[in-house]
């Protein structure tokens, strides 16, 4: 797979990232996302640390993706189920 350097900002630092070239643009998606939820923290809660600041947009990040899952994993359950009824309907009108 090839990769390529990358360079991304993040909270006034910059970070370099080997990356498969087909990711770049995801990378520099997320990075920006992040930049933005601590830049948003810092201004609500200026008077706290940056390492709780990142902490925190990591808790926040992880519940958004714990909620995204519990939903994907609900929808894969509707799914499977209307599958079934509908194997069960056409094995019915056989």
């Amino acid at each position: 797979m090839k990769t390529q350097a990358v360079t991304i900002q993040i909270f006034g630092r910059t970070l370099k990232f080997n990356c498969p070239v087909d990711e770049v643009d995801a990378l520099n998606s997320a990075a920006k996302d992040l930049d933005s939820r601590l830049s948003s923290l810092r201004e609500k809660s200026p008077q706290i640390g940056s390492e709780q600041l990142i902490m925190t947009a990591a808790l926040n990040i992880s519940y958004e993706l714990t909620l995204e899952k519990e939903k994907s994993e609900e929808f894969s359950n509707r799914l499977k189920m209307l599958q079934q009824l509908l194997d069960s309907a056409l094995n019915t009108s056989n």
